[in-house]
């Protein structure tokens, strides 16, 4: 079975086509629903992908693209961006539109309605998924984590419990011996 990609980097490693990134970036999106602390996202954009731009036809809206989710991604998160963001091969030299965006009402919505990531990298859309839903408090614990833990608090009660009865036993023999 075909993993999800849950990295950028992995998203442009994946891709042969635009069509390709296309449904990575929507797999990308998905995976990106579990991540619900800081460092989960960082991860998800922290290593540069490959540049798409020779790879294969309008690579270059690819490599804007990949840019301007890991830039909106970190300011939603509340980040900072990785440096590769801001490279200006990741940038295109023309406004790119949706294909929706065809008439002049919508083309206007999409200048107004685009986030800032998007826009400096001319790319414009109307609306932007981005399932980032960071939870308040400490990030999710597998199962080995949570046995792990337990195992080093049953430790250190027994531990405790050990030097109580130990003390009470001194006090006891204290008691009894004059």
């Amino acid at each position: 079975m075909n993993q999800r990609p849950s990295t950028l980097k992995a998203v442009a490693e994946r891709s042969e086509s635009l069509a390709d990134f296309g449904r990575h970036l929507r797999d990308w999106l998905h995976e990106l629903r579990f991540a619900s602390s800081r460092p989960l996202a960082a991860g998800a954009v922290a290593e540069e992908p490959p540049c798409l731009r020779g790879k294969f036809i309008q690579g270059e809206i690819a490599d804007a693209w990949l840019a301007a989710y890991a830039e909106h991604l970190a300011v939603k998160a509340g980040i900072q961006p990785p440096n590769w963001v801001f490279t200006s091969s990741r940038v295109l030299s023309e406004p790119s539109f949706n294909e929706e965006s065809e008439s002049p009402k919508l083309r206007a919505l999409a200048i107004a309605h685009a986030p800032l990531a998007f826009k400096r990298r001319n790319i414009y859309t109307p609306s932007v998924d981005l399932p980032l839903l960071l939870r308040a408090g400490r990030p999710r614990k597998s199962a080995a984590e949570k046995r792990k833990a337990n195992a080093k608090r049953q430790r250190r009660f027994r531990e405790k419990r050990a030097a109580e009865f130990k003390a009470l036993r001194k006090l006891l023999r204290q008691q009894i011996e004059p």
